[in-house]
């Protein structure tokens, strides 16, 4: 069965219910036991810029309501400049970076995550992008099922300048 969601940018009149999301995403990690988001570096603090920059995309359940919130960021990630254990294919001159993946715990466990993974990336897509980057905590299991299952290819790791910074670097070229 094929699951149709809805995807928006997300606007400033959205913010309060983001935070929910990306809270609810908070408490998900921290009762799997990983440090992903937690002790003040949860993606709450870049909510303002992202909508602000229009990079905030909501997604919206068949009865209206936000479910779930990524960030499409333009621009490099310093970050990436740096990988280990592998490399960027730069086939490409330019990428888009998916950040902030979040499902609200209301939704969480209806099979979501893959239609709003691939929505992003046909947005993505749409602004003309064929090298799409994600990365995500090396422990965090459900999250890298999601991206390699949107098709996506492990290329090494990167750090974060923040406790625990070690994430693994995925890539998509279209």
């Amino acid at each position: 069965m094929k699951i149709i969601i809805n995807i928006r940018k997300a606007t400033s009149n959205d913010a309060n219910k983001i935070l929910t999301v990306l809270e609810s995403g908070r408490v998900f990690l921290q009762s799997q036991g990983l440090s992903q988001w937690q002790d003040g570096y949860s993606p709450s603090r870049y909510v303002e810029k992202y909508i602000a920059n229009n990079w905030g995309y909501v997604m919206i359940s068949p009865g209206g309501i936000i479910c779930g919130y990524a960030a499409l960021a333009e621009g490099t990630e310093d970050c990436y400049n740096n990988i280990k254990g592998g490399s960027w294919d730069n086939t490409h001159e330019k990428y888009i970076t998916i950040h902030s993946v979040a499902i609200d715990a209301e939704f969480r466990g209806k099979n979501l995550a893959d239609p709003f993974m691939h929505g992003l990336i046909e947005i993505a897509a749409g602004m003309g992008y064929g090298d799409i980057r994600i990365d995500t905590h090396p422990a965090n299991i459900i999250m890298q099922k999601v991206i390699l299952r949107a098709g996506f290819v492990y290329r090494g790791m990167v750090r974060y300048n923040i406790p625990d910074g070690n994430r693994m670097g995925f890539q998509l070229i279209r």
